[in-house]
């Protein structure tokens, strides 16, 4: 396959089945469970796709992290295809990223 993939997702359980399920549509795949990380990785290498959680830190779901990042990554590369994830699926969070020229909003539905 071909394409290049970043996946920036600070729980590493589901960062790690991202990757197991991506991994065969991609060319390359890369994931990273800390955003400070972002830059220096789309510095090095270009993307195809960043799918980027929205939520780091425990207890917060307001989406204001992944909106922060976004703009982050667009400021570096203003051609980006981000799509902004989440576990926390709110239609406002959905309407955040897209106000500011994400992608894509998927919800990551995790299993109880």
């Amino acid at each position: 396959m071909n394409g290049r993939l970043l996946i920036v997702d600070d729980h590493k359980q589901v960062l790690k089945a991202l990757i197991q399920l991506l991994e065969p549509e991609f060319e390359s795949t890369t994931g990273i469970s800390n955003p400070n990380q972002i830059i220096s990785c789309i510095n090095k290498e270009e993307y195809d796709v960043i799918l980027l959680d929205m939520n780091f830190s425990a207890g917060v779901n307001t989406g204001n992290e992944g909106i922060y990042w976004l703009n982050r990554i667009l400021k570096s590369d203003p051609l980006a295809a981000v799509v902004m994830i989440t576990a926390y699926s709110d239609v406002n969070l959905g309407c955040k990223g897209y106000k500011r020229r994400s992608h894509r909003f998927c919800s990551k539905t995790l299993g109880q």
